[in-house]
C-alpha cells in the first residue's frame, strides 16, 4: 500500500503567473476575451497503488533551470521508510545487503542493494544510521515486500523492522545551493549524488509537519519541480532509477552501478556467491548503458534496439529512459539495457524512431 502526499492539495492548487507583453494596439470593434495567466500543476501515477507525484508546475524549462542554477524542491511521496531498531540491527542488515553497513557510524549514509539468494535485486535502498535506529529509504511500491523479505531471515536477532511510511515524508532539495537548506520541523540528511547524478539533500519530516515545511521552503526561494524536469536532469547525468531502468529481475552487474552500491570485500550476505562469481568469472547477459543518438531523434522508453541497420533478427536491447538534454545541446540523452553482444563501448545499435531507423552508439554509463 502506498500513501498519497500529505501536501497533495497544496500542490494541486499551486500555480505560476505568466506575464504576457503585447505591443499589438487595441482595435476598435475587435473581439475581446481573457488570457489565462496561470498555469496549473500536472501529476503522474507512481506504481499501481494510487501514489501520484508532481509531473510539472507548468513550465518544465524553468524547473530544470532551478535544478541547475539554484535550488529546487521535489515532493517525494514515491519514497517509503523502513525503521530498524534493536541491538543487532546493523549486523542483521549486513547479512542482507551488498554494502559493509556494519562499519557505518551515526550520521553515515550509503547506497546498497538488498539481494535474493539467487543474487537478484530485491530493492535499491538508501541506508541512514542514527544513534538508536537505522532508516531505509526505498521506493514506496516495494516497502512491504522488503519488510517481509527481511523478516523472513530473522531468527534470534534482537531487531525490530517496521514500515513507518505513513508517518514520515520525504522532500528532495536539489541544485548547487541545496546545501544551504535548513528546516525547523524535520531533519536535513545527505542525498548521495549517485541517486540522481545531482547535488542535493533529503529532508525527512513527520507527515503532520510536511505542509508547513513545504510552505517554508517555497517562501524561502525553493522552486517546486516535478518529475519531468528531475527526470531530464538525472537521465542526462546517467543516473539509473530502480523500477524504471532496472528491476527485481536484474542482477547488480546488469544495473551497472556497482561502484556506488556493492562491496566485494565484505562478509556473507544473500546472493553473495553468485554476485562474486559474476565479478570474477562472468559477463552479465545484459548491462545498462548510455546510448548516444547520431541524430536529434528521441527514442521513447520501451523502444527496442537492434544490431543491424535493417532492424531485423533478435533485439539487442531496449531503451529504459530518455529525455532531451539541455547540457548536451538539446540532443537526446538515452539509457538502455543492452545485450552482451552489443554493450561494448562504441558498438553501433539501431532504433525505430517513428517510421525511420536511426543509428546510435553505446557509451559508458
Amino acid at each position: 500500500m502506498t500513501f498519497p502526499s500529505p501536501i497533495q492539495e497544496s500542490l494541486e492548487q499551486y500555480s505560476i503567473d505568466i506575464e504576457v507583453a503585447s505591443e499589438v494596439p487595441t482595435r476598435e470593434g475587435a473581439a475581446t476575451g481573457t488570457f489565462q495567466s496561470k498555469i496549473m500543476t500536472e501529476f503522474l501515477p507512481w506504481g499501481d497503488d494510487g501514489c501520484f507525484v508532481l509531473a510539472t508546475t507548468g513550465v518544465v524549462e524553468l524547473e530544470y533551470a532551478a535544478i541547475r542554477k539554484a535550488v529546487a524542491v521535489f515532493d517525494a511521496p514515491c519514497r517509503g521508510t523502513i525503521q530498524l531498531t534493536g541491538s543487532d540491527r546493523l549486523e542483521c542488515l549486513g547479512r542482507l545487503t551488498t554494502q559493509k553497513v556494519d562499519e557505518m557510524q551515526v550520521g553515515d549514509t550509503l547506497l546498497a542493494f538488498v539481494t535474493s539468494r539467487k543474487g537478484r535485486v530485491v530493492a535499491d535502498i538508501i541506508v541512514r544510521v542514527f544513534e538508536d535506529k537505522i532508516l531505509l529509504d526505498v521506493d514506496v511500491t516495494v516497502v512491504q515486500q522488503l519488510v517481509d523479505h527481511m523478516l523472513s531471515y530473522i531468527v534470534m536477532e534482537n531487531v525490530a523492522i517496521e514500515n513507518i511510511s505513513s508517518s514520515m515524508h520525504w522532500f528532495w532539495c536539489i541544485g548547487p545551493e541545496a546545501n544551504k537548506i535548513s528546516i525547523e520541523d524535520g531533519q536535513v540528511l545527505s542525498l548521495p549524488k549517485a541517486v540522481l547524478g545531482i547535488d542535493g539533500v533529503a529532508l525527512l519530516v513527520e507527515t503532520k509537519n510536511a505542509h508547513k515545511v513545504w510552505e517554508n521552503l517555497v517562501q524561502g526561494g525553493c522552486k517546486p519541480v516535478g518529475w519531468f524536469a528531475l527526470n531530464m536532469a538525472r537521465v542526462e547525468m546517467g543516473a539509473p532509477i530502480f523500477l524504471i531502468d532496472f528491476d527485481t529481475n536484474n542482477l547488480p552487474h546488469e544495473a551497472n552501478v556497482l561502484s556506488s552500491r556493492v562491496r566485494f570485500d565484505k562478509g556473507c550476505y544473500l546472493g553473495q556467491e553468485i554476485i562474486a562469481r559474476m565479478e570474477s568469472l562472468g559477463k552479465p547477459k545484459q548491462k545498462l548503458m548510455r546510448i548516444k543518438m547520431k541524430s536529434d531523434d528521441l527514442p521513447i522508453a520501451g523502444t527496442q534496439l537492434w544490431a543491424s541497420s535493417d532492424a531485423s533478427g533478435t533485439p539487442s536491447g531496449v531503451v529504459t529512459s530518455s529525455a532531451i538534454s539541455p547540457l548536451g545541446g538539446s540532443l537526446p540523452a538515452v539509457l538502455a539495457m543492452v545485450g552482451k553482444k552489443n554493450y561494448e563501448v562504441g558498438t553501433s545499435v539501431f532504433a525505430h524512431v517513428g517510421t525511420e531507423v536511426m543509428e546510435a552508439s553505446v557509451e559508458a554509463l
